[in-house]
Parts: C-alpha cells; sequence; structure tokens
C-alpha cells in the first residue's frame, strides 16, 4: 500500500467508525461491515454484505460442531474485504442464538432491600452491590453453576420509576467457542451480542429512520426456533413475545396479544427466516391486513449508500437484520 493510501485509511478510521457483524448461523456466515461519523445524529452505512455457507450440522443448537468449516467460512468472508487500512482497523461483534441465551427482566426492588436508598444509583454504578445478586437469578434460572455461565446485565430506568434489571446469560462454552473459533480466523472480538437483540436494534434503527418519532410497530425476528416479537412505541419497547409458547394458539395469536388494543399500528418490520410466516399461514401480505399496515421485511439497502458491488440478494435479504444490527452496536457507541 502506498503512502498516500496509508495516510488516507488513517485519516478515514479518525473521522469514521467501522464495525462488522458476524452472524454465524446453521446455514452459512454472514457479515455486515457498516460506518458511521464521529459526530452527532450521523447517519449508519453498510459499506459491504457477504455470506459464505457452511456444511449441514457444522452448527447446531448454537453449539459449533466443525470448527474447522467455521474458520474456513469467516476466513472467505473476511479475506474478501478491501486490503485499506479504515477496513482493517474493524470493531467485530459475532453473535449468539437465542437458543442459547436466557435473558430475563427483573425488578430493581426485587435484587435490593431498599428500593428507595439505591433508585438514585441507575445513574451511578451499583454494580458492586448488585452483582452478586443478578449471579444468583442467572443461576437460578439458567439451572447452570455460575462458574459456567457467562452474565451480562444493565439497569434500566422506566417512566413509571420501577427500575428493571436486564440480564443476559449464556453457558461460558458458547462465549469461549466463538472467541476462540474467530481468534484461529484472525478476529479479535469485540463483543458478543444475542442475534435476536441485534436484530431488535436494525429493525429499530429501521423505524427510526423511516417512521414518525411516535409511531407504534412490531418487530419480528424468526429463526429455526421460532418467533421473537417485541412491540415498539414511544416509550422505546413496550412488549414482547416468544411463540412456540404454551399460552398461544399460533403466531397470530401471540402478535394479538402482543399488539394489544390500545392504538393501531403503523408498520410490522420481520427479519431473519421469514418464509416461516408463510408455512405458519401468515405471509406478509396476510400480517399486512390483519394488522391493516404495511408488513415490511428487513432490507439494508436503503443504508447501502451507492455501495454498487453488493449484490442484491444480500441487499434486499431479511436475514442480514442480525449482522447489521451486531455491526450496529459498534459504531454507535
Amino acid at each position: 500500500m502506498s503512502k498516500e493510501n496509508t495516510l488516507r485509511g488513517t485519516m478515514l478510521t479518525i473521522t469514521r467508525r467501522y464495525a462488522a457483524g458476524i452472524d454465524v448461523g446453521e446455514d452459512a456466515v454472514r457479515l455486515a461491515v457498516v460506518s458511521r461519523r464521529l459526530r452527532a445524529n450521523a447517519a449508519v452505512c453498510v459499506e459491504h454484505l457477504d455470506s459464505v455457507a457452511l456444511p449441514s450440522g457444522a452448527v447446531i443448537d448454537g453449539d459449533f460442531i466443525d470448527r474447522a468449516a467455521i474458520v474456513a467460512a469467516l476466513r472467505e468472508a473476511i479475506g474478501r474485504l478491501p486490503e485499506s487500512g479504515a477496513w482493517r482497523a474493524l470493531r467485530c461483534a459475532m453473535g449468539l442464538p437465542a437458543s442459547a441465551t436466557l435473558t430475563m427482566q427483573i425488578p430493581l426492588a426485587r435484587l435490593i432491600d431498599t428500593q428507595e436508598q439505591h433508585a438514585d444509583a441507575i445513574g451511578g454504578d451499583p454494580r458492586g452491590m448488585l452483582e452478586p445478586a443478578v449471579l444468583v437469578e442467572a443461576e437460578r434460572a439458567a439451572g447452570i453453576e455460575r462458574g459456567a455461565l457467562a452474565v451480562d446485565w444493565s439497569v434500566q430506568a422506566r417512566e413509571d420509576g420501577e427500575a428493571q434489571v436486564a440480564i443476559a446469560a449464556t453457558a461460558r462454552r458458547h462465549v469461549e467457542a466463538r472467541v476462540e473459533t474467530a481468534a484461529q480466523a484472525g478476529i479479535a472480538l469485540s463483543a458478543i451480542d444475542g442475534e435476536a437483540a441485534a436484530a431488535l436494534r436494525a429493525m429499530r434503527h429501521a423505524g427510526s429512520v423511516e417512521l414518525d418519532a411516535d409511531a407504534r410497530y412490531l418487530v419480528c425476528w424468526l429463526e429455526s426456533t421460532g418467533l421473537h416479537g417485541w412491540l415498539v412505541g414511544r416509550r422505546g419497547v413496550e412488549n414482547e413475545v416468544r411463540y412456540p409458547a404454551p399460552e398461544h394458539r399460533s403466531i397470530a395469536d401471540a402478535l394479538h396479544e402482543l399488539a394489544g388494543q390500545e392504538a393501531p399500528l403503523d408498520c410490522n418490520y420481520v427479519g431473519g427466516q421469514i418464509e416461516l410466516m408463510t408455512h405458519a399461514s401468515l405471509p406478509l401480505p396476510v400480517l399486512g391486513k390483519t394488522f391493516g399496515c404495511p408488513a415490511l421485511p428487513f432490507e439494508a439497502a436503503p443504508y447501502c449508500n451507492g455501495a454498487s458491488d453488493i449484490p442484491a440478494a444480500h441487499r434486499h435479504s431479511p436475514r442480514f437484520a442480525a449482522a447489521f444490527g451486531l455491526a450496529l452496536r459498534e459504531v454507535m457507541q
């Protein structure tokens, strides 16, 4: 690389932040690279999308069965990136499937003895106070001793004053497998995040760009284990649902309960294996008619901003929602 190109790459990393989201699914490794200028309210740009197929059985229920095949796919995907310094200094986040992740929301008052005494600590650092209680809850819910768990958590304020503690836990072996496999492919991971959470982040970003600030809409993420659904409104995520679940007879029943009766919906965003909606007799056109609003597949195309070398199939594939959301996490921090 010439001195001029090296300098240009260095300047780009100063003025723009680049990040890659890596979604290792059962069928393929999907890679999304996004960038964002380092200023307030800067737009997010999709720079690169790629997919490398995996042999059947390489990944099963979140377990990396054939690491050699996954390493080869990761190397192939990363190897197709441009050689410039701006692209080689990527922050990389990898996904973890919902089947391997346990998430929960617990009232802060349940984790501490005196809610009023510690409510003001939300904006500070209550970690030393809450960490043991969080680990106990994660251990109880997962049925795995805490030494074998990887746990992440945060305190989230709510408008009603009832703060919640969001906890995500997974078997430590899942995290270690991803870190080690990425390292064998020459990738240093900066974060590991749940695929469902990443897909939600991607589709909420689409909603923030395409809808009014007070819009009320559903976000649906479909994977082999089922549906993850969220109701998003002016206050953020207001409700969520999983299907299959004993309390719901069908996907339609679950989504009707999720939407509630308070107000009409403005939109439905659907990502992941959206063909599963058709298998459940609720294809996107029917979903739109059911709720009286557009039902749209997630697409990265609106954010590609003239990156003409990205294949149309990738631009319009709803399966890139998780990879996009993983990269989005890193450029927004």
